[in-house]
């Protein structure tokens, strides 16, 4: 069905221009994972490609629970007219589960009508677990959704497998392409005398999935044994409810900083001054705030869910506990809080492992090759191979 190639065999000559029209919930403005992995994917063609002219359509208008579903009507429309009256050669689609999943189904639909290939990037946790509460009915309307795209992006060989093994995906049509990050814009320095008071960054959606409470819960369990740390946690979501909890524990707002919503810049600042970076996620697709923590030499305590396992080598460059268990995650980052040698080491190990995987010139290069292909009429790559790291 496809032909078979090697990202490193691509010939890099100059290809004619490929216009590619990514859709993603809220564009590349949009708050969340997909919205900043594909700003960086965007900017780094805008910035380094000549053979690709991007641009996005947003698949909905609003984030609030009602409206967000009656724009969609209003965000196909466009995108409809887009399709019929602007020159578009590919469309990549951002999919998540549950509702995600339906709403970019019409997007799909209407973009195979029109006779545009179609790309379909999975992103989110837990798709294994929303495609097995789906009713066979549901699970026939998924399959035919992914199996009539002209590729499907993975974003690690977990995912990859999965898609062939459960969707019964022709393996030849599924690319597996690691999210990638940009460079740090300034270099982190670890200071030559460890602080005083180390510093501990959460970067993520707010609320149970990302284990927000077993980090609370860790942290409490640190306090009591007279560690000294400030936790600095940033992401939008339960965040009033996380800030209750906290205070249950008796954690006071000198110990953990709430800080909502942090866009990039804020995210670069916060990661400048982090000694350890915690992610105790319950579930994971490959989480773009480990990678961002990795780029700027920040050694990482998560957990063995998803493809954190691919993205994070335990004992080289972070510790990974089991989803749920704060004693687990407290000791672990009492091991690093203590061992001031440990973490640089972790922390540059983790440094060099982003430029040698996770780069979002990598990243875009792999997409430019996929675009190529489809774009001009040929097929998606067998299997373009996008280092895991494993």
């Amino acid at each position: 069905m496809v032909e078979t190639a090697d990202v490193d065999q691509v010939s890099h000559a100059k290809i004619a221009p490929v216009h590619v029209l990514i859709v993603a919930p809220q564009g590349v403005a949009g708050r969340g994972g997909i919205g900043r992995i594909m700003s960086y994917l965007v900017r780094e063609l805008e910035q380094t490609s000549n053979g690709f002219k991007v641009s996005t359509q947003q698949s909905r208008y609003s984030e609030a629970k009602i409206l967000k579903h009656l724009t969609v009507p209003f965000a196909l429309a466009i995108f409809t007219l887009r399709l019929i009256f602007t020159k578009v050669d590919v469309v990549h689609i951002n999919v998540a589960p549950r509702g995600s999943t339906w709403r970019k189904r019409l997007f799909a639909i209407v973009a195979r009508g029109l006779g545009k290939p179609v790309v379909l990037h999975l992103h989110g946790s837990g798709y294994n677990e929303f495609f097995a509460q789906c009713s066979p009915a549901q699970q026939k309307r998924i399959q035919a959704f992914f199996e009539n795209a002209d590729a499907v992006v993975a974003l690690s060989a977990y995912w990859r497998n999965w898609l062939v093994s459960e969707l019964c995906l022709d393996s030849r049509t599924v690319v597996e392409i690691a999210n990638g990050v940009p460079s740090p814009k300034v270099p982190r320095t670890p200071p030559a005398v460890p602080a005083e008071i180390p510093v501990i960054v959460f970067l993520g959606l707010v609320g149970h999935r990302k284990g927000v409470d077993v980090l609370l819960e860790a942290l409490a369990q640190l306090k009591a044994q007279g560690v000294a740390f400030e936790a600095l946690i940033g992401g939008n979501g339960e965040v009033e409810q996380a800030r209750d909890r906290a205070a249950h524990l008796g954690l006071t707002s000198t110990d953990v900083t709430f800080l909502g919503w942090v866009g990039e810049e804020e995210v670069a600042r916060l990661l400048q001054k982090a000694d350890i970076f915690v992610l105790p996620s319950r579930a994971e697709n490959q989480p773009v705030s480990i990678l961002e923590a990795m780029a700027h030499g920040v050694p990482v305590v998560s957990t063995t869910v998803g493809a954190i396992p691919e993205q994070v080598d335990h004992e080289t460059t972070g510790l990974l506990v089991p989803p749920g268990d704060s004693d687990a995650l407290a000791e672990a980052i009492t091991r690093l809080l203590n061992e001031p040698a440990l973490r640089h080491d972790m922390g540059e190990a983790g440094r060099r492992r982003f430029f040698d995987f996770y780069s979002v010139k990598s990243y875009a290069e792999r997409f430019s090759t996929l675009y190529g292909r489809l774009g001009r009429g040929g097929r998606a790559a067998d299997r373009i191979e996008a280092s895991s790291g494993s």
